[in-house]
């Protein structure tokens, strides 16, 4: 995991199915770089789920290292309930890390069986269930969670880099222009009353 450590970034979901890992006697360990308001909070959580020899707290990490970070692991997760975007997940996507995240938001747009797991989302229970269960696969398996990363890092390549979005941008500004592609009148705002 990489973030920040506040409420929105659910962390407590993934150290949860840590410890139905660690329970079933699975050698896991997590990483999580950041800092913030829960950082206290979510170690005190950790500690209690007796996950103390299985997560390495290394705080704010500097940006420049944050790829190597992501590099040490097998497979990045991140458990966001709230999460508009996701640019970690192209993160990790561009170190060759297949990636986990909840299905809701940006992340459910990036993230397919090609190159990670997306988990329900639909209450708490059944995240940590289907993070648990695509971790245990990834276990299981460390080929194929390997193949998911090389498949993430080749479509960060194809179509996540700054040259690939601009290409993007380019080609709908031309169909615009060529009056190939309408632009639609924005959405009527509603009105107070």
């Amino acid at each position: 995991f990489v973030g920040r450590l506040v409420a929105v970034k659910a962390l407590p979901l993934l150290l949860r199915a840590i410890a139905r890992l660690s329970a079933e006697g699975a050698p896991v360990q997590l990483t999580v770089a950041g800092d913030g308001p829960m950082e206290a909070a979510w170690r005190a959580e950790a500690a209690a789920l007796g996950l103390a020899p299985h997560v390495r707290w290394l705080g704010a990490v500097a940006r420049g290292s944050v790829p190597d970070v992501m590099r040490d692991c097998h497979v990045f997760c991140l458990p966001s309930v709230r999460e508009s975007g996701g640019a970690v997940l192209l993160e990790a996507m561009a170190c060759a890390r297949p990636v986990i995240a909840l299905d809701f938001g940006g992340p459910a747009e990036i993230v397919d069986a090609q190159v990670g797991w997306k988990v329900d989302a639909r209450d708490p229970a059944a995240a940590v269930a289907g993070l648990a269960d695509a971790l245990r696969e990834a276990l299981r398996r460390p080929d194929e969670a390997a193949e998911r990363g090389r498949r993430a890092h080749r479509r960060v390549l194809l179509g996540h880099t700054w040259t690939a979005r601009l290409d993007a941008a380019e080609a709908i500004y031309a169909d615009v222009l060529a009056g190939r592609r309408g632009l639609s009148a924005p959405a009527a705002r509603p009105t107070a009353t």
